[in-house]
């Protein structure tokens, strides 16, 4: 008896097509937003707002102030 084919798809009918290779994963990069602006990570300004923070004597209350100027001190250097 004769395999009879699916005249589209060439495969035999009934068939599954076969799946589509997989996509590579694009490399890491720097997160940005917008056109040429740079957004840095959370984990670079967290670093940021503990120097901050060591800098001017361990002053506790100061961390959305830290936070806030290491993101924009980041931002304004573009990636390291």
């Amino acid at each position: 008896m004769a395999t009879q084919f699916n005249s589209k798809s060439g495969n035999p009918k009934g068939a599954k097509p076969a799946p589509a290779p997989a996509a590579k994963a694009a490399a890491p990069t720097k997160p940005v937003k917008g056109p040429g602006r740079y957004e840095p990570s959370q984990e670079e300004i967290g670093i940021r707002a503990f120097e901050i923070y060591v800098s001017e004597g361990c002053q506790e209350g100061s961390d959305l102030d830290n936070w806030l100027r290491a993101e924009k001190e980041l931002r304004s250097q573009g990636p390291r």
